[in-house]
């Protein structure tokens, strides 16, 4: 199984945790207020791959055509881009409700790093498996909520 890895911008180790079922990056949208919710999978050859992007609202920077299979689900808009990346660099937004959610647990991003601080998701293959990660499985504790922050 995957071990995704949340490395922080000094390249410390701040968690490793299993996604066997992939995980999401969600945020509010900085202009239309909205949250935006970024689907991945963790595939075994280190990669990490934009399976779907849910969002509420189209406004300034967000998908509006046919591009990436444009559609309506579950009365959210939903774009299908498929586009691979050794790694995901993420800044942690001011607006509250950035996170990251495995199934039904989910962490705000500021518990790894303040605000405007750089997080960097990578996925460790089975053979790059080292001593970090067996002690830094973030969600054997109890699910925090946005107001734990």
């Amino acid at each position: 199984m995957p071990i995704l890895r949340v490395f922080s911008e000094s390249g410390i180790l701040e968690a490793s945790m299993p996604v066997q079922d992939g995980f999401t990056i969600s945020f509010v949208h900085s202009v239309n207020l909205s949250t935006v919710d970024e689907d991945f999978i963790a595939n075994n050859d280190g990669s990490i791959t934009l399976i779907r992007v849910r969002f509420d609202q189209l406004s300034t920077g967000m998908p509006s055509g046919d591009e990436d299979g444009f559609a309506i689900e579950h009365g959210r808009f939903v774009t299908k881009p498929d586009r691979r990346f050794p790694e995901i660099a993420v800044r942690v937004s001011p607006v509250a409700g950035h996170l990251l959610r495995i199934g039904s647990q989910e962490r705000p991003l500021t518990n790894w790093a303040p605000v405007s601080g750089l997080l960097v998701f990578s996925v460790a293959r089975k053979f790059d498996y080292d001593a970090q990660d067996k002690y830094n499985v973030c969600f054997s504790d109890p699910p925090r909520s946005l107001t734990d922050e």
